[in-house]
């Protein structure tokens, strides 16, 4: 890895919100394991203006810290529990989000011929509470087994990589699946 964990967070914090893929100023999280130890971003602060002192320091065998870590910090120990993940990214990307609430489905079919090529599908996690809660994180854990991005009803992406560089690849394409397909809908409607 080029830069130290907390710079490689902050350089994509920044990507990620200026790219708009996450539209509340708070909102979204992003975290990367070097063996049991994770840095995650802090809660409350702001994805697209972070400085090291926004970035904790967790261990993936005890809680400490948890209770000043993203308000998702049990999502993304169970991913990485669950898989060889090196670095997770959770936003609230809008297209995802609207399609998993507008649409009765379990999971996001690409139309397009770039997405079609990556995956099959992205799941759709639903579950009571979807928003920082043990449930999501369970559930979480067991869907990203066998898939690197997955959709929470409602709430917005969770991508994983070998790195931030192809999480960022793997959340990038989940929205742009899904706004290819929503403005497919609308365009169809108006013809």
């Amino acid at each position: 890895m080029s830069m130290n964990p907390k710079n490689e967070i902050i350089k994509y914090g920044k990507i990620i919100y200026e790219m708009g893929l996450t539209e509340s100023s708070h909102s979204g999280n992003i975290s990367i394991r070097e063996d049991d130890k994770v840095y995650i971003k802090k809660h409350g602060t702001m994805l697209g203006h972070l400085t090291e002192d926004d970035i904790v320091e967790i261990s993936l065998k005890n809680e400490k810290n948890y209770d000043i870590a993203s308000s998702e910090v049990y999502s993304h120990v169970e991913i990485y529990k669950n898989t060889d993940s090196n670095a997770i990214i959770h936003a609230h990307t809008i297209y995802a989000v609207v399609l998993s609430i507008s649409e009765n489905i379990d999971k996001i079919v690409p139309i397009d011929e770039e997405g079609k090529y990556y995956l099959d599908y992205i799941p759709i996690v639903e579950v009571k509470n979807p928003v920082a809660s043990k449930e999501l994180a369970e559930a979480l854990g067991k869907i990203m087994k066998n898939h690197n991005m997955a959709v929470v009803k409602g709430h917005g992406t969770f991508a994983r990589g070998r790195n931030l560089s192809e999480a960022l690849k793997n959340l990038t394409l989940v929205e742009s699946i899904s706004k290819i397909i929503y403005l497919t809908k609308i365009y169809k409607n108006i013809l």
